[in-house]
């Protein structure tokens, strides 16, 4: 089976069916009266969605599943705005940045864009994001960046991670040379060959690095108190559907119940990164960690450590408005992914 992570590729799943490639263009009109609903998903890589795949959670569902793979938070908010998918995925902070640069306030009555669940890793050993320096650049502490190279990609925790190691250093932009990329992938990739010094953004493409040597962790996202979390992020006009309402909560149900089967699956989860995703044994096995996850309650404590964070950013110039981060979060889909409300 052939798999794409070109953006002008779609890769579908409907539900109880498998995997599927199918073109982006071509859009399936809106279901008529009596049809299935159909859910459109973004997903940054082929990894959550093989699994949710290879385990069979979603067969039996009312209502079908199309996985539309769009590397980079970016290109998932703009498939959002453009209604080529429902939900896309990006990470926790994308919205602060968003919401902070948007020419119009958001209403807590008609927000455009709302998180819906979130989750992150359990091993503690693999903090989700990072700042990684390159052992043969003699850097010692993150001050040491100065006059350096540092690669990131604009939007989500990934760049919430840059800007914040390069507050925390006491430097701007003007004090080293950045380099923006496209996605966590280009980043890594050129961190990985040599190309840049320095790199912010998930741990599991710079795993096999940081273990053999080549690279080191400088500051992760713990110690700069960033919630981290991977997201579903659902458009204002879906979540007014009450077809397609119920179909995401069926639909993150069943994610959760396909987290319990990756955990108790991992040589399986393992081998599906070797052979689906085209992952290197080094690199599959430290992603079948890094992966295995929960869903995370959307409660009061993440939306203060979330405000907070979009304050420094306000008060560092990140992003030009001050925002109220509570009408990020759709907090009525807490029962379907940790039983809560």
């Amino acid at each position: 089976m052939t798999f794409s992570r070109l953006p002008s590729r779609r890769l579908v799943l409907a539900a109880g069916t498998g995997l599927v490639l199918s073109s982006l263009s071509a859009m399936a009109p809106a279901a008529a009266q009596g049809e299935k609903v159909k859910l459109l998903v973004g997903y940054q890589d082929l990894t959550v969605p093989s699994t949710v795949d290879a385990s069979k959670v979603l067969e039996g569902a009312p209502y079908e599943v199309e996985w539309v793979i769009l590397p980079g938070p970016a290109a998932q908010l703009s498939a959002l705005y453009s209604k080529n998918i429902d939900v896309g995925h990006m990470g926790d902070t994308s919205l602060i940045i968003e919401q902070g640069k948007a020419k119009d306030d958001w209403s807590a009555a008609n927000p455009p864009l709302q998180i819906v669940a979130g989750w992150r890793a359990n091993d503690a050993k693999y903090p989700p994001i990072v700042t990684v320096v390159r052992t043969d650049a003699n850097i010692n502490t993150l001050a040491e960046l100065r006059g350096k190279k540092w690669a990131y990609n604009f939007g989500g925790f990934n760049y919430l991670q840059y800007v914040l190691s390069g507050l925390k250093a006491g430097l701007t932009p003007k004090d080293y040379e950045p380099v923006q990329l496209g996605d966590q992938n280009a980043t890594a990739a050129a961190f990985n060959s040599g190309r840049v010094d320095a790199y912010s953004g998930s741990i599991a493409p710079v795993g096999e690095a940081i273990e053999k040597g080549a690279a080191r962790v400088i500051v992760n996202s713990d110690e700069l108190d960033i919630p981290a979390l991977n997201v579903f992020t659902a458009r204002g006009d879906v979540l007014k559907d009450p077809a397609k309402k119920a179909a995401i909560a069926d639909f993150l149900a069943r994610v959760r119940t396909h987290w319990t089967w990756y955990a108790n699956n991992l040589d399986t989860v393992e081998k599906l990164y070797i052979d689906k995703v085209k992952q290197t044994p080094a690199r599959a096995k430290l992603t079948t960690v890094y992966q295995k996850a929960n869903f995370r309650p959307l409660d009061d404590d993440l939306v203060k450590r979330e405000q907070h964070i979009a304050d420094v950013l306000f008060e560092a110039g990140a992003v030009p408005k001050k925002i109220d981060v509570n009408v990020e979060f759709n907090r009525s889909f807490n029962a379907a992914t940790v039983g809560g409300n």
